[in-house]
């Protein structure tokens, strides 16, 4: 039961972390937008886009071992879960 749990928040916070990057993927996408192509940020900003799609893949590597494991996020009170 206490690995299934584990599973269930790693899954959530998977989730959470996915949908992070998602904010920050939009950002660095419209920036790069309004960008001149010779703009010296956009390197800086590529290398971004490209850690943090990275990252994406990561968390789908989480969500989908979770997943594999039959585990689904649900709410529960996390003082519960740092407990056991």
């Amino acid at each position: 039961m206490r690995i299934d749990r584990a599973y269930a928040v790693a899954a959530a916070a998977a989730r959470d972390f996915n949908d992070e990057l998602t904010v920050i993927l939009n950002s660095v996408s419209e920036s790069l937008g309004n960008l001149e192509e010779d703009h010296p940020a956009r390197v800086l900003l590529l290398d971004l886009q490209g850690a943090a799609q990275r990252c994406v893949w990561k968390a789908a590597g989480l969500l989908q071992f979770s997943a594999s494991r039959g585990t689904r996020p649900s709410a529960a009170p996390l003082e519960s879960l740092i407990d056991e």
